[in-house]
């Protein structure tokens, strides 16, 4: 019995100790669910994605068809306005040549015919034996044919420049084909740098003409001015205007922030998959050296920015009809935490400024 006795004892004092302890128990909230009020800076924005374009491009195309005989230029090279860029020599046939010789050779017989029937015009004018408006239509006639002489010749001596293998600068300075030989040299139209080399040396070229584009030679780049080209999404154009400040964020550097201001926006949407795009471009406001042509790259239109305020995560505010909590941490409280009434101010989808109720440093618990 009394062995009895004794179990019983121990087991109620048992019973109380574990009940004091499970009662003075407080609960705890995991280390993940808790954050901190700090300052820092929101910023609400409209984000555009794209890519880091130039200022102008320009494909280089040649005057005359033949074949690319050599470049003066690499990828990457920076050229200035009227820079050799590439010779083209045309690809005669002999059966080419043999027809421009003959060209060349009827033009002149035409030409000397015309300057004999001058010749004997203008005696008859010393006798008073014709009028003044004969003498004038030989010397028309004259002025034409010399000018096809003149063409042929020119023709000639190109075909013959390109057959020869000589360069083009071998002409003779003055000669009646400079001018024809002259395009024979690809300039630059502007100042930039070579993105591309279209062909290759040896490659078939067709002229730029009004009925053909053209072979692409090389790919220019002006990058005096960079900027971003990308699209917006419909819900969100109506939000932006040209002149507002922009941050761009390129992939390849993602520490670094490009400021710029947008200046354009398109007037018309594109649908793409389903969804309608509006294009924007934002011009950088400075010229850095660090950014290439393609580079993706993000940008923030910046609709409106808070700079050193107190901020919590989205995820910790609370919102019940009119009203706005936070669950701060408290110790003293069975729960371990505590509803606070806060008034928020800007969010920018993932902070929220914390206007009033809070200070910095304090813990709140995510929801």
């Amino acid at each position: 019995m009394k062995k009895i006795v004794i179990i019983v004892v121990i087991v109620v004092v048992a019973a109380v100790v574990l009940f004091g302890v499970l009662s003075g128990r407080k609960t705890e909230i995991p280390d993940v669910r808790i954050v901190s009020v700090e300052k820092g800076t929101i910023t609400k924005a409209v984000v555009a994605t794209g890519e880091i374009r130039p200022l102008a491009v320009a494909e280089v195309k040649s005057k005359i068809g033949g074949v690319v005989r050599r470049f003066y230029v690499e990828e990457g090279d920076e050229v200035g306005r009227g820079r050799k860029l590439a010779e083209i020599v045309p690809s005669a046939t002999p059966g080419e040549l043999v027809y421009a010789r003959e060209r060349v050779q009827t033009a002149k017989l035409q030409l000397e015919r015309s300057e004999r029937r001058l010749k004997r015009l203008e005696g008859l004018a010393d006798k008073n034996m014709i009028s003044t408006e004969d003498i004038e239509e030989a010397e028309t006639e004259l002025s034409l044919d010399a000018a096809r002489y003149d063409a042929a010749l020119a023709e000639l001596q190109v075909l013959e420049q390109g057959s020869s293998g000589r360069s083009a600068g071998q002409a003779a300075a003055g000669s009646q084909s400079a001018d024809a030989l002259i395009d024979m040299i690809v300039t630059s139209p502007i100042s930039g740098i070579v993105l591309s080399r279209n062909v290759d040396e040896g490659s078939a070229v067709i002229p730029l003409s009004s009925a053909y584009g053209g072979t692409s030679l090389l790919t220019l780049a002006d990058v005096s001015k960079m900027h971003f080209e990308g699209n917006v999404d419909e819900s969100d154009v109506a939000k932006i205007t040209t002149g507002m400040p922009a941050k761009i964020f390129v992939d390849a550097f993602p520490d670094t922030v490009f400021d710029g201001v947008l200046t354009k926006i398109a007037p018309q949407g594109l649908m793409e998959e389903g969804v309608v795009n509006f294009s924007v471009k934002a011009e950088l406001t400075i010229h850095t050296s660090l950014l290439r042509t393609g580079m993706s790259a993000d940008v923030q239109l910046v609709l409106d920015e808070r700079d050193d305020v107190l901020t919590v995560p989205e995820g910790a505010v609370i919102y019940e009809a009119d009203s706005t909590f936070v669950e701060r941490v408290d110790e003293a409280t069975e729960a371990g935490k505590q509803r606070v009434t806060v008034t928020v101010g800007l969010s920018d989808g993932i902070k929220t400024e914390i206007v009033s109720g809070l200070s910095e440093g304090e813990e709140l618990v995510l929801q």
